[in-house]
C-alpha cells in the first residue's frame, strides 16, 4: 500500500492511500472511509467525549470534509484548490481549525463549528507559486506559518493566535531557485530557532533570521575535537559519493561505446511538469522542473499559440512556411536553469467547428545541458474550456439562473465520459465511480458548469449557452471516434443570453471604459504634446483628455473588452444554432457587434432578447 499522507493522534494512527482513509488503534484497524477522490492531506482532532476522533480531510477536486468514526459529517468546496493543511500548534484539542495552502498560491482558514464546515481566504495568491508544503516556526516574537511553494520561494507569515481569521503578516521571504518539498521550524545543534527546508533535488538547508557568526555563543559549548570529527566524517562522505558518481559515469560511457551487441538505455530525464487552468487573461501556465540543468526546450503544436516564458530563458518562434497553421518555437535557458514556466494561450475560432470539438496537443522536448544529451518528451493538452478551473460547491446548482441543459444517453461508461471531458476541462477530473457530480466556475465570466453523469447517461447544465454547445460538440465528436451511438437533446431557455449578459453588465461597462481610456492614452501620447498643453494651470486640451493623460501607465491595465465582445457574439450564434433558429441572422449579428463595440446596452439587450425572431417550421 502506497501511503501518501499520515497522521498520529495519541495512540491512533491514520493512514491515507489513494482515496482510502484508514484508522488504526493498537495496530488494529478500527474503521475506514473511501472518499470521492484522492486524499491530499489530513489532520486529526479529539472529540468532546474523547472516545472518538474527528478527521479533516482535503480531497482533490472536492474541497474539505469532516469525518468521524468512519462517516462524513460535513463538506465544503474551496474553489482555490487546497493542497496542504497546517494545524496551529497551540490549538485546543477540541477545536477544529486548520490553515490551508492552495494551488493558486492563496492561504486560508478552515473552521468547523457546531455542524458547519466553512472556509475563508486570508490572502490571495497574486501570482505566487502553488503551495507545496506548510510548517510552523516559533521565534522572533510570535508564531509564524512557513510556506514552501513550487516556484522556489519560502515565506514566513506572522499569525495572530488570538484572531486566526485575521490577515497574516508577511515577515520574511527567501528564494532557493527550485520547488520546496518540506519546511519545518525548530532547533538544530543550537538553541537558536531556524527553519529547515528541503527541495526537489534533495538539497537540505537551514534559514535563520540572523547570520550565525562562527565561534560565538552556542558553538563555544561544543568541544573542538567533536567539531573536527564531524568535519572529517562529512569530508569522507563527500569523497565517497564523488568517487561513486565517477565510477557510475565511467561505467555508463564504457557500456555505450562497447562494440558488443546489445541495447543501451539512457536514463530518463527526471522532470516534473504541471499545467494550470486559465486565469482571467486566458493564459495557461506550464511549470517545468528538472533535476538537472536544462539547455533548450523545443515546442511544437499543430495550431497557432501565443507563447510567453520567464526571464531565465529566451523565446524564439520560427516563422511558418507557406501559410502553415502549426507552431515551432525554441526556448534557450540560462546556465543552471532547472525550473521555468511557459505560458500558452489558444483563442477559439467561432467559425471553426473543429477547434471547438478537440483539445490542442502541445509537444515539448526538454534537452539537458549535460551528458547524456537525451531529450525528454512532455505532452500537454490545452482543453477547449480552460477558464473552468475553479471548483465550486454543488449547492450552486440551486441558484436562480437561466440554466441551459444538454442530456446525453448511450452505451458509454463512466470512464469513457471522464476521458471525453478531459478534452474540455482543465485539471484533474473526479475519479470514475458509479455516479460522478462536480461543478466548475468560469474565472472571467463567473458562469457555472454542473456535470452529472453515470453509465449510459449524462446531464450537463450551465448558464453559458456556448459552454453547453462546446460540451455537446466534444462528446459528439468523441463518440463518433469511439463508434459509440449516443442520443443528445438540449433545453435552451429563450432568455439565456439576456440573463447571462445581465450577469456581466457592470463588468462589460468597466472593461469598455478601460478599453477607451487605453486607446485615448495611446493617441494622446502619439501627438507629442509639450508641457504647456498638459499643464494644470492652463491646459490646451479638454478636461476628458486631461483626465486620461493624468492616468499613469502603471494604472492602465490590460482590458478584456474585445474578448467579452467575441464571447457575447458566440452566445448569440450558439443560441440560434441550438434552438434551430438558423434562418439568416447576419444582419442581426452585425448590429449586435456594432452595439457591443459602442457599448449600447439597450440595443444589446433588444437583440439578445430575440423577441422578433420565431423558429422556422421543421418537417
Amino acid at each position: 500500500m502506497y501511503v501518501n499522507c499520515r497522521c498520529v493522534l495519541g495512540v491512533d494512527l491514520i493512514l491515507c492511500s489513494g482515496r482510502t482513509v484508514t484508522c488504526y488503534r493498537d495496530l488494529r484497524e478500527i474503521h475506514s472511509y473511501i472518499c470521492d477522490d484522492r486524499v491530499l492531506d489530513i489532520a486529526a482532532y479529539n472529540t468532546p467525549n474523547n472516545t472518538r476522533m474527528r478527521l479533516l480531510v482535503l480531497v482533490a477536486n472536492k474541497g474539505a470534509e469532516i469525518l468521524e468514526n468512519g462517516y462524513s459529517l460535513a463538506h465544503t468546496a474551496i474553489s482555490a484548490g487546497p493542497t496542504r493543511l497546517a494545524v496551529p500548534p497551540s490549538l485546543h484539542a477540541l477545536d477544529v481549525y486548520a490553515f490551508y495552502g492552495a494551488a493558486d498560491g492563496s492561504l486560508g482558514l478552515i473552521i468547523y463549528e457546531g455542524s458547519t464546515l466553512t472556509s475563508k481566504c486570508l490572502m490571495e495568491g497574486r501570482g505566487l507559486g502553488s503551495v507545496v508544503c506548510l510548517g510552523w516556526f516559533m521565534g522572533n516574537g510570535g508564531t509564524h506559518l512557513a510556506v514552501g511553494r513550487h516556484d522556489g520561494s519560502i515565506q514566513l507569515y506572522l499569525i495572530d493566535m488570538e484572531n486566526m481569521s485575521g490577515k497574516p503578516r508577511l515577515k520574511f521571504t527567501y528564494f532557493c531557485g527550485e520547488p520546496v518539498t518540506s519546511v519545518c521550524g525548530g532547533c538544530v545543534g543550537t538553541d537558536d530557532h531556524e527553519l529547515l527546508a528541503a527541495t526537489f533535488s534533495g538539497r537540505i538547508f537551514g534559514l535563520r533570521s540572523q547570520r550565525l557568526v562562527p565561534g560565538v555563543a552556542n558553538l563555544t559549548n561544543i568541544p573542538q575535537d567533536a567539531l573536527a570529527s564531524r568535519r572529517a566524517k562529512l569530508e569522507s562522505e563527500v569523497i565517497r559519493l564523488e568517487k561513486q558518481t565517477a565510477n557510475e559515469r565511467e561505467k555508463y560511457q564504457r557500456n555505450t561505446r562497447s562494440l558488443h551487441g546489445g541495447l543501451s538505455a539512457p536514463p530518463l530525464l527526471d522532470i516534473q511538469y504541471e499545467l494550470q487552468g486559465a486565469t482571467r487573461d486566458g493564459w495557461q501556465e506550464a511549470k517545468i522542473t528538472s533535476a538537472v540543468p536544462l539547455d533548450m526546450l523545443f515546442i511544437y503544436c499543430k495550431r497557432k499559440l501565443d507563447l510567453l516564458t520567464d526571464n531565465a530563458a529566451v523565446l524564439s518562434i520560427c516563422s511558418s512556411q507557406s501559410g502553415a497553421k502549426d507552431l515551432l518555437a525554441t526556448v534557450r535557458c540560462q546556465a543552471g536553469t532547472r525550473r521555468l514556466w511557459v505560458r500558452m494561450r489558444y483563442i477559439l475560432q467561432a467559425n471553426d467547428p473543429v477547434s471547438r470539438a478537440e483539445s490542442v496537443q502541445v509537444l515539448i522536448y526538454a534537452l539537458p545541458s549535460a551528458a547524456p544529451r537525451v531529450a525528454r518528451l512532455i505532452t500537454l493538452r490545452l482543453p477547449v474550456l480552460p477558464y473552468y478551473s475553479q471548483h465550486e460547491n454543488m449547492d450552486k446548482e440551486n441558484e436562480k439562473r437561466s440554466w441551459c441543459q444538454v442530456h446525453i444517453t448511450g452505451s458509454f461508461s463512466v470512464a469513457e465520459m471522464t476521458s471525453w471531458l478531459t478534452d474540455a476541462l482543465p485539471g484533474d477530473l473526479p475519479r470514475p465511480s458509479a455516479n460522478v457530480a462536480f461543478a466548475r466556475s468560469h474565472t472571467l465570466l463567473r458562469t457555472l458548469l454542473v456535470c452529472r453523469y453515470q453509465r449510459g447517461m449524462g446531464i450537463f447544465i450551465s448558464d453559458n449557452v456556448t459552454t453547453i454547445a462546446i460540451i455537446k460538440d466534444i462528446i459528439s465528436n468523441c463518440s463518433v471516434k469511439k463508434n459509440i451511438r449516443i442520443e443528445i437533446s438540449t433545453d435552451i431557455p429563450d432568455n439565456c443570453c439576456v440573463q447571462s449578459f445581465q450577469g456581466i453588465k457592470e463588468q462589460f461597462e468597466t472593461e469598455y471604459r478601460t478599453y477607451k481610456d487605453n486607446l485615448l492614452k495611446k493617441a494622446i501620447s502619439a501627438l507629442e504634446l509639450d508641457e504647456r498643453a498638459t499643464s494644470e494651470e492652463a491646459p490646451t486640451i479638454c478636461n476628458e483628455y486631461q483626465r486620461v493623460w493624468s492616468i499613469s501607465d502603471d494604472t492602465l491595465t490590460d482590458t478584456h473588452f474585445e474578448e467579452l465582445v467575441d464571447t457575447i457574439d458566440e452566445w448569440y450564434v450558439d443560441f440560434r444554432s441550438l434552438t434551430l433558429r438558423n434562418t439568416d441572422y447576419t444582419t442581426e449579428r452585425v448590429k449586435l457587434r456594432k452595439a457591443l463595440k459602442d457599448c449600447e446596452l439597450e440595443q444589446i439587450l433588444l437583440i439578445l432578447a430575440n423577441e422578433n425572431v420565431m423558429p422556422h417550421d421543421i418537417d
